[in-house]
């Protein structure tokens, strides 16, 4: 059973977004995992090196577990290490709920499976 749930945490990881960069002067956006890289990539990466996807900004919810704002950049975060639902053994299914009261209206405003 430990290897199913070793598997589920290191695919959350991977493949279920970590945070969200918005781009207010280039009016873009790029998710990325927990190693800062484009969905489903493990190879830790710069949050600065991937490629932006253009789009209408206003329509994108702007919540998050942490939010950083650094000029025309937003970095919105969907969980830490205190707040992910794969920390210990099994899943936290709270947090998990959580989780996704940030995801499911990201996944809406994109018109697309997070």
């Amino acid at each position: 059973m430990e290897n199913y749930i070793s598997k589920a945490a290191d695919a959350f990881l991977t493949s279920r977004p970590y945070g969200i960069r918005l781009d207010f002067k280039h009016k873009g956006f790029v998710i990325f995992n927990h190693h800062m890289n484009l969905l489903g990539n493990g190879t830790p990466c710069n949050l600065d090196s991937l490629p932006l996807e253009i789009c209408t900004l206003e329509d994108i919810p702007q919540a998050g577990e942490r939010i950083i704002k650094n000029g025309d950049i937003m970095d919105i975060f969907f969980y830490d290490e205190t707040s992910n639902p794969y920390t210990g053994y099994g899943v936290n299914l709270e947090k998990l709920k959580t989780y996704n009261k940030y995801i499911y209206p990201l996944a809406l405003a994109l018109n697309r499976t997070l």
